[in-house]
């Protein structure tokens, strides 16, 4: 009998070792799939399906969570199932490796239906795809893909992980290392799927939405101002672009929308629902979107499914993937490539302006717009480097969608482009008031420190604005503006910072403070800056969050120039969000 036991006790050994063994290589081959869950849809979808060595990764990792699944439902083991404490661990890898087992298979199953359906997509040129197939190759691509993503959430969705009380050492780092790998995955599955079909639902259309083009060189809070505002119709994957009008054109006799509230004694003297130029007077875009699709309607124009904004970078990343455009100039047509776009458009049609009134130089920023989105209907743009731009450029506020469809909305908030905030986020942005197109010389850093005060943490941000005006530039450029006493070159703005949620007591040091008070989730502290020509201005803005509050995430304002930051030992130029632990810094 006891022979009997022992010859037992050491096959059950061995089983559960190379149960363990197997696990450990199971989880070894996961870790590529689980790094590609950044968040990044399109990179994510792009990745696996170039990767050479994923999929055969996923098999691997497959094989060895079935071999270790066998090993743990040998008849050997039955016995010690019903052990107390040994029998847990069992029951806790056995439903630990058939969870993996499924998750690595229908990855490997997924990878390889999406590589089916994006074969060659990529690499057709548009010689051999006429624009008609291309459009419909977006929508069933973009279905497809969708089909897929959906597929592979269903397989994996409510797997049983097994018991997780009282494991042993071994096992519960394998149980906690699995479920990461495990939750990174689901996430970003279910994030691509809820992206992927809000796209398919936007380019099948109908679709009306509202075009804000916006000018870096005249700033507002996220973007720059809306200088020329149309209609895009979207149906069977196809953009309609109607005439643009400028905004200054297009002001209301009397308020078309209803301002937020908590945001009438900050923004409402400058009449943000009348004026489309100041209708993202906050950097929330939900709302400067809701207030400019209502006064678009109340203007008599009808209603619109959804606003899309797109300033000079988004228009520049557009076209490295549509290729150059051409629109109509001063002495003939222009052609307008991802190498001079922001040239052109911030600075050169004002130098070549011979009437700074004219209707061709202000339809400019409007023309480009429609020529871009026009290429998407000529050109072989495929639906992964439609995902790809989207985010990209939605990551650093220049293109940015709302609609009030919820899963258009849904794919919005999932790729990063719906210019929405959280109660954590903090931003500076720099408001132009003087009427000049001079953002573009306004170089801005920022520094961020935290200091704990008993209860409370004091958060300082100290912002350096240089005004770096060349002299010679066109007086529509420079200034001064009609109606002003600003000195040509002098730069007037409020310095706007959106700030937690939390916070309180705020303090301006090298300003007037104008106003603070609420934004949606986050709240606002409003000061005004005067920053003659070569002149430099340091403003610090400070205010209290509670201790616990240890995190802050810093987001783009979408300046050109970038604003650089600085926080403890990072320093960046700000290109998308970025969190940062407050614990750590100085």
């Amino acid at each position: 009998m006891a022979a009997v036991i022992l010859v037992w006790l050491l096959a059950c050994g061995w089983l559960l070792v190379s149960a363990r063994s197997a696990a450990d290589d199971g989880l070894e081959a996961m870790a590529g799939i689980s790094s590609l869950s950044t968040g990044n849809t399109a990179a994510f979808i792009d990745a696996v399906t170039t990767s050479t060595s994923l999929q055969v990764d996923l098999y691997d990792a497959s094989d060895s969570f079935r071999s270790a699944n066998d090993s743990l439902g040998s008849p050997i083991l039955a016995p010690a199932r019903l052990l107390p404490v040994v029998g847990r661990q069992i029951r806790s890898l056995d439903a630990l490796t058939a969870a993996a087992a499924v998750t690595s298979k229908s990855a490997t199953t997924a990878i390889g239906a999406l590589e089916q359906i994006l074969e060659g997509v990529d690499d057709s040129s548009a010689d051999d795809v006429p624009p008609a197939g291309n459009t419909q190759d977006r929508l069933t691509t973009t279905a497809e893909v969708a089909g897929v993503l959906a597929t592979l959430q269903g397989d994996i969705a409510g797997l049983d992980l097994g018991p997780t009380e009282a494991l042993v050492g071994p096992v519960a780092d394998a149980r906690a290392r699995f479920v990461e790998q495990f939750d990174e995955v689901t996430a970003t599955v279910d994030t691509a799927l809820i992206a992927v079909t809000g796209v398919q639902e936007f380019l099948q259309g109908p679709n009306r939405y509202l075009v804000m083009a916006s000018n870096n060189a005249e700033m507002r809070a996220g973007s720059g101002m809306f200088l020329q505002i149309g209609t895009m119709d979207v149906v069977d994957g196809t953009f309609t672009l109607g005439e643009f009008s400028a905004s200054a054109d297009l002001k209301l006799e009397q308020p078309g929308a209803t301002l937020d509230p908590e945001l009438e004694p900050i923004w409402g003297p400058l009449s943000p629902t009348r004026d489309f130029r100041n209708v993202n007077l906050t950097s929330r875009f939900d709302e400067s979107a809701r207030l400019a699709s209502q006064m678009w309607e109340s203007s008599g124009r009808g209603p619109v499914d959804g606003v899309m904004s797109i300033d000079v970078v988004g228009l520049k990343r557009l076209l490295k993937v549509v290729g150059p455009v051409q629109i109509d100039g001063f002495d003939g047509p222009i052609t307008i490539t991802a190498d001079n776009v922001q040239q052109q458009l911030l600075l050169k049609q004002y130098q070549d302006a011979q009437d700074e009134a004219t209707g061709v130089r202000r339809a400019a920023l409007g023309r480009v717009a429609a020529a871009v989105f026009q290429s998407f209907n000529e050109r072989p743009v495929s639906a992964t480097e439609l995902l790809s731009v989207l985010q990209d450029s939605g990551s650093g506020r220049h293109l940015l969608l709302w609609s009030d469809k919820e899963s258009q909305q849904a794919a919005w908030d999932a790729l990063g482009a719906s210019g929405t905030l959280s109660d954590d986020d903090l931003m500076v942005s720099v408001l132009n008031r003087g009427g000049n197109k001079l953002d573009q010389f306004l170089t801005t850093a920022a520094v961020l420190t935290s200091t704990i005060l008993g209860d409370n943490r004091r958060v300082k941000v100290e912002v350096t604005l240089s005004n770096t005006t060349p002299n010679g530039l066109p007086r529509y450029v420079a200034g001064p503006y009609a109606g002003t006493d600003l000195a040509e070159g002098e730069y007037l703005g409020l310095l706007s910072l959106t700030v937690p949620g939390g916070a309180g007591n705020p303090a301006v040091d090298g300003s007037e403070l104008l106003a603070a008070g609420q934004d949606g989730e986050a709240r606002v502290i409003v000061s005004e800056v005067r920053i003659p020509q070569g002149q430099t201005s340091v403003v610090t803005v400070e205010f209290d969050l509670p201790v616990e509050w240890t995190t802050i995430e810093i987001l783009p304002s979408a300046r050109v120039p970038a604003m650089t930051w600085v926080a403890g030992d990072e320093q960046w130029t700000e290109r998308k969000p970025r969190q940062i632990e407050l614990d750590e810094l100085g």
